[in-house]
């Protein structure tokens, strides 16, 4: 199946911004906080770093298959067999990757605003609604970022700009004061998520029209600065001791706005934005699993593929037991897991590439 839309530079940095700080600034803050201190802040910016040159090696892979997506890839420079065992790992991901989302935002809901609904309930309803963005296009997924961005924007500003009353620079004491080398092992989870997950815009850079490598990169870096100075932000706003100690700070402090009592209890706003957000980064993931299995097992029509892996995802969903249990499994395996698909496989992918073009040099010269 090919996909016949196209989206714009801007519509590709959107979609990058939305992905990269989807759920990153909601539940990435405390963990950090709690590992890093008031030092915590930093983590995104090293982190964002090696995002940026990881984006250097999906955008040279790219390169050399225009056009194609990272399952084409696999199967174009590994052969049909190898690369096509490749090829089913990545969608894999890209299912697991949409199961693990999903689990996300049925546990904020069922833990701080629907305590009696049933998780299934949330997953299925919110899965249906990417189904059918998924089946519309890139291009609709695209222009739905494109409308919700200045909403979000506006509410986390708003949200920022009424908690500052609360600011204490005290909070900040002790601060260059971390070990960065046990830092940077026991935060590397922030790698995997979220710098490592965006691998899934391979599946996107063909539909692209011009400046992909500009785009891809502006987004991480602006994505990365926003997600430091909210993890600022927080300390600020919360102290070392609360905010390292709460699974959603950034929801604690829409919870405890008051001014007079016209504002107060915004908690519901900062409950927008997260589904907002998880929008773009489900549809992403989403979008990458169903045009994979197109691309792999050529199937032409999607519609029916999409909402088949609904009941699939949900299911998947139900794996794990808690919000815990997905904080754990991030610290301890997110990174290693990740790394495989964001870049020993791509690194592999590049050495058969320049093995293959060195071989097509070497045959002209040794018939003459």
């Amino acid at each position: 199946m090919m996909e016949k839309g196209q989206i714009s530079a801007w519509q590709f940095f959107l979609l990058v911004f939305g992905y990269l700080l989807g759920t990153s600034f909601f539940f990435r803050p405390g963990g950090l906080i709690a590992i890093a201190k008031q030092d915590a802040w930093i983590v995104p910016l090293w982190a964002g770093t090696a995002g940026v040159l990881m984006s250097l090696i999906w955008i040279k892979l790219a390169n050399h298959y225009p056009g194609l997506t990272i399952v084409q890839i696999c199967i174009k420079a590994a052969g049909k067999g190898v690369g096509g065992l490749i090829a089913l790992l990545y969608i894999g991901y890209f299912v697991h990757l949409s199961s693990f989302v999903i689990r996300n935002l049925g546990d904020f809901m069922t833990s701080t605003l629907m305590p009696r609904t049933p998780i299934t309930l949330f997953h299925i309803m919110f899965l249906l609604i990417i189904c059918y963005a998924v089946t519309m296009g890139v291009e609709t997924l695209a222009r739905a970022t494109e409308f919700l961005f200045p909403l979000v924007t506006l509410i986390l500003l708003l949200v920022f700009f009424i908690a500052l009353s609360e600011w204490n620079w005290d909070r900040f004491q002790g601060m260059f004061r971390m070990n960065v080398w046990t830092t940077m092992k026991d935060t590397r989870s922030i790698l995997g998520f979220p710098y490592m997950e965006a691998f899934v815009f391979m599946m996107l850079l063909p539909y692209v029209r011009s400046k992909v490598k500009v785009s891809f990169i502006m987004g991480i870096v602006v994505a990365t600065l926003l997600l430091s100075a909210t993890v600022y932000f927080t300390i600020g706003v919360l102290g070392v001791t609360r905010a390292s100690h709460e699974t959603y700070p950034l929801f604690l402090i829409a919870q405890e706005i008051h001014i007079g009592t016209f504002f107060e209890h915004l908690e519901s706003t900062i409950a927008l934005i997260l589904l907002a957000s998880i929008f773009i980064k489900l549809s992403i993931a989403y979008y990458g699993a169903v045009l994979g299995i197109c691309q792999l097992f050529r199937v032409n029509d999607r519609s029916w593929l999409a909402f088949s892996l609904i009941l699939l995802i949900s299911g998947l969903a139900l794996g794990f037991d808690n919000v815990l249990e997905n904080i754990e499994f991030g610290k301890r395996y997110d990174f290693e897991y990740t790394s495989l698909y964001a870049i020993i496989f791509p690194s592999i992918l590049l050495f058969l590439t320049w093995m293959k073009q060195n071989k097509g040099k070497q045959k002209p010269g040794t018939s003459s």
